[in-house]
């Protein structure tokens, strides 16, 4: 009995020899992997800023000093973790280190996988547009048309991917929604140079051309690149001039509005009153404001030019240059007329500001 006592004692104080060594280096190993992922923490914090829009006010590339700062913190933290051999103390460290600096380093590549893509849409956007405003119809419009519709297909859905909605909201903006109105101008821009080539044909035909007018001002409508819009506008113009029938509804325009400003000049109520169509808003009350306008102005009216945008399904728009003076103050006043034939006279129906 003595030796197995003896024994026991000696096997009891050699195993805690042993063992103190290895409980002494696991606690060493967590209080290292806590250290770390508190570190880890604090980096990723100062990352969270650089990819948020409200911070930053602007899509901009992270400061790579603190994006590697934070990715080298958070892969040595989460080196250390793996060697702890206690599961509950690794998997809540691991917990930790993902929703404290993981989470934030993730989707900071995100954010840069992001810019990357938009920066591609955005200079396939910019090639497109070159050669579009060269020849929407040309070759090269079309190829490059095509590349930027793939790039966004591919990598548009990265956009989404960032965090955070006004964030998210912010690149869409700056990247995916101008390229998806370039391609929207391109396709407009297309089809209305054929829509042109068919009024052009129309005309020499003497055929109906409302359907075609209709479209093509729709078309126009959409295009929102002011330089290619005008350009557009200014083809039609041009064609539909050959228009010897339109030509002659300007010339008349010229005296509808002549005669218009000798009836202001004469203060004439009932003959300015005529001029008006029902649909004029508050045609109630026109007579009255015409009244009005005369008691308390004393303006009269030169007619400098008249310039018919467009006359479809017994409408017109009619852009009118008036030369005003009142007293000795001269000024140019440009209006734009809606007009409505109505018993084969026209009507006055609104009036607009031209932009």
């Amino acid at each position: 009995m003595k030796k197995v006592i003896t024994y026991s004692l000696a096997l009891g104080i050699f195993s805690s020899v042993i063992l103190a060594p290895v409980a002494n280096v696991q606690a060493a190993s967590l209080t290292k992997a806590e250290a770390l992922v508190q570190r880890a923490e604090k980096e990723a914090t100062a990352l969270k800023w650089q990819i948020s829009i409200e911070h930053t006010q602007s899509i901009k590339t992270p400061d790579m000093k603190v994006f590697n700062s934070t990715k080298s913190a958070y892969l040595t933290a989460q080196k250390e973790i793996s060697s702890i051999s206690d599961p509950a103390k690794r998997a809540e460290l691991e917990k930790k280190l993902e929703e404290t600096a993981g989470i934030h380093y993730k989707r900071s590549m995100g954010y840069v996988d992001a810019i990357t893509s938009g920066n591609k849409i955005q200079k396939l956007a910019n090639t497109l547009q070159q050669e579009y405003r060269k020849d929407p119809s040309s070759k090269l419009t079309e190829t490059a048309y095509h590349a930027l519709s793939e790039e966004i297909r591919k990598q548009g859905k990265l956009l989404y991917r960032v965090y955070g909605k006004s964030t998210r909201d912010a690149f869409i903006t700056q990247y995916k929604s101008p390229a998806e109105q370039m391609l929207l101008n391109v396709k407009s821009a297309k089809l209305a140079k054929g829509l042109i080539t068919k009024l052009d044909q129309a005309i020499q035909k003497k055929t109906k051309q409302d359907s075609i007018l209709n479209e093509l001002f729709l078309t126009l409508e959409s295009i929102k690149d002011d330089t290619m819009y005008y350009r557009l506008f200014e083809e039609y113009s041009k064609v539909m001039r050959k228009d010897i029938n339109f030509v002659a509804q300007e010339k008349d325009f010229n005296i509808y509005f002549g005669q218009m400003n000798q009836l202001i000049n004469k203060k004439d109520v009932t003959g300015v009153f005529s001029l008006y169509g029902k649909d004029f808003p508050d045609y109630e009350f026109l007579k009255e404001d015409i009244q009005t306008s005369f008691n308390e102005n004393d303006t009269k009216f030169e007619l400098v030019n008249v310039y018919v945008y467009s006359i479809i399904s017994g409408y017109a728009y009619v852009e009118v240059e008036d030369l005003a003076t009142t007293g000795n103050k001269k000024e140019t006043i440009l209006n734009v007329y809606l007009l409505k034939k109505e018993n084969k006279e026209w009507k006055i129906v609104d009036i607009f500001t031209p932009y």
